[in-house]
């Protein structure tokens, strides 16, 4: 998808009831995720309201909605503005996200049936050739909690995906250095995972993360560095 569409566009093409908080936050936060609305953008009630088609209420319970995840604050007679994700923070909830799911993996292990490993595989098959960073995004989190579901451990899970929602923010600013190569780390988790190779696996997931990691705060400096010029 162009990463240039509009607010408008974007609404259109999600389907869902429109008087829902839950879908208009939907609607608002990939159009974060995909930079339509960047950091730092105010976000105007009456204006988003008469954009996306939506009563003001459902609204601004979709902005709290959104608060809750880090992704809006709201700063005095500003209103709702879309908040900025520093490389620092970047890299502490890389760090947590890297405990919780090394840790979820470890447990899950002994559960993980054939089936599990030949649907990951269809799913990394299926990203090969994905283009659309949100998309992408969505299978690597199947990708991932595929293996982390049989651990049978419901709220780390949620908590895994609140901190996924952070950093997800900004797949559109590096999917295109890392693919290639996240791709290939994650078939070596799968292929030690199919081997029952626990050690490998947990290194492998370790290496991927940290990877991951890293070339999202290089990305991350660029990007700033960019808009100082």
């Amino acid at each position: 998808m162009n990463e240039e569409m509009t607010l408008e566009a974007l609404a259109e093409r999600m389907s869902g009831d429109s008087s829902a908080p839950y879908y208009i936050a939907g609607v608002l936060r990939e159009a974060i995720y995909r930079g339509i609305l960047p950091e730092g953008k105010s976000l105007h009630q009456a204006q988003l309201a008469l954009r996306l088609g939506v009563s003001p209420i459902p609204l601004r319970e979709a902005l709290r909605l959104l608060e809750t995840e880090g992704l809006v604050a709201f700063q005095g007679y500003r209103g709702a503005v879309v908040t900025a994700l520093s490389v620092e923070e970047a890299r502490e909830l890389y760090e947590m996200v890297s405990a919780l799911e090394t840790s979820l993996l470890r447990i899950a292990f002994p559960r993980i049936t054939r089936r599990i490993v030949d649907d990951a595989g269809k799913i990394l098959d299926l990203m090969d050739d994905e283009q659309d960073c949100i998309r992408w995004r969505d299978l690597n989190q199947m990708f991932h909690n595929l293996l982390f579901e049989p651990a049978d451990r419901p709220l780390t899970l949620d908590m895994l995906a609140r901190l996924r929602q952070k950093t997800d923010r900004n797949i559109r600013i590096h999917l295109a250095s890392m693919r290639e190569e996240s791709q290939r780390q994650h078939r070596a988790i799968l292929a030690a995972v199919a081997g029952r190779n626990l050690s490998a696996a947990l290194e492998a997931l370790a290496d991927h993360l940290a990877y991951t990691s890293n070339d999202l705060q290089s990305c991350m400096r660029l990007e700033q560095g960019n808009k100082k010029r």
